[in-house]
């Protein structure tokens, strides 16, 4: 009976695992030029149903004081053209001339899946390293989507 009881456990856990690789999603990663202060339209189809439509660097003005709620933002637009709600992954690098990165952010869905036919402005902070922010020239970003 037991011999009998671990096979069909084998057969769960096959089916399981088997089962995760179909559900893994495909990563979009995609470079480029870097602008403050402008709201850059991509129109990027993304795997899973998904396309960027726009990605604007938020920065502080000078003298302003920063803080927790007015730090370097950005601000990424997604749309759902897919037909299932998905769950999504986002992360920024900016790099500059040199190829040295100088800043990163990164953010997703918190709570619930972005329904189909719908849009959502995910608002990532720069943290900690940023202080040569402005001297970047190329930034890239990786979305992943997730069932």
């Amino acid at each position: 009976m037991q011999l009998r009881t671990f096979g069909v456990g084998l057969v769960m856990a096959a089916a399981l695992i088997m089962g995760a690789d179909e559900a893994r999603a495909e990563l979009f990663s995609k470079a480029y030029a870097f602008k403050t202060d402008t709201k850059l339209e991509m129109g990027a189809e993304v795997p899973g149903g998904l396309r960027l439509d726009s990605v604007e660097f938020v920065l502080p003005k000078e003298g302003t004081q920063s803080g927790t709620f007015n730090g370097p933002k950005v601000k990424v637009s997604i749309s759902n053209l897919g037909t299932v709600p998905v769950k999504i992954g986002v992360a920024i690098a900016v790099t500059d001339a040199d190829g040295r990165l100088v800043a990163v952010a990164s953010g997703g869905t918190k709570l619930f899946p972005l329904r189909t036919d719908r849009q959502i402005v995910y608002t990532l902070s720069i943290d900690n390293v940023l202080a040569e922010l402005s001297k970047g020239t190329v930034f890239r970003i990786s979305i992943e989507p997730t069932p």
